[in-house]
């Protein structure tokens, strides 16, 4: 399968940017085109609030203008083809239900690491997307490789050479 539409979810946090860096890389040796999506859940962002501290414009003006700014940098840097995106709604569902929108063949989403009972209270939105999403997905978590990692990496894949063997811990030579 030919990979030429890369959909990438952001909210803006660290692990979305290095998932945004990280599709940055693979679409480069790819020639792929890179869609990035910000979705504004209203109702999760001030659950019930009577009233909100910004209008929703304002609201989606700012995340408008963060979305073709700062996060998208890489994608410039690299020279990558792609488009912006807001959306609203329940971000899995906006997620999941845009992928097939756009006819992506993949999609790259950051994992917020929270784990445990906080994503059994709130859940998770890489959880969902996997889930449902009838494409691939690359769920970057907190902590993952750097970008020069991800760009040897593809750099490998191009060249076609099998990753290099993984080196056991040994134990010390004192035997301790």
């Amino acid at each position: 399968m030919a990979i030429k539409r890369i959909l990438v979810a952001t909210d803006g946090s660290a692990t979305a940017q290095a998932a945004l860096a990280w599709a940055a890389d693979l679409a480069v040796p790819l020639g792929a085109e890179v869609v990035v999506i910000a979705v504004i859940d209203i109702a999760m962002l001030y659950p019930g609030a009577p009233f909100l501290p910004v209008s929703e414009e304002q609201m989606r003006e700012r995340l408008d203008k963060e979305l073709n700014d700062a996060w998208t940098e890489r994608m410039r840097d690299r020279g990558v083809p792609f488009r912006t995106l807001l959306g609203e709604g329940n971000p899995a569902a906006v997620i999941v239900k845009t992928a097939a929108a756009e006819k992506a063949d993949l999609i790259v989403m950051g994992s917020r690491g929270h784990g445990g009972f906080t994503e059994l209270v709130i859940g998770s939105v890489a959880h969902h997307v996997t889930h449902h999403a009838r494409i691939p997905v690359v769920v970057v978590p907190p902590g993952a490789v750097t970008a020069e990692q991800a760009e040897d990496e593809v750099a490998r894949v191009e060249r076609s050479e099998p990753p290099g063997p993984v080196q056991p811990e040994r134990p010390p030579a004192d035997g301790g």
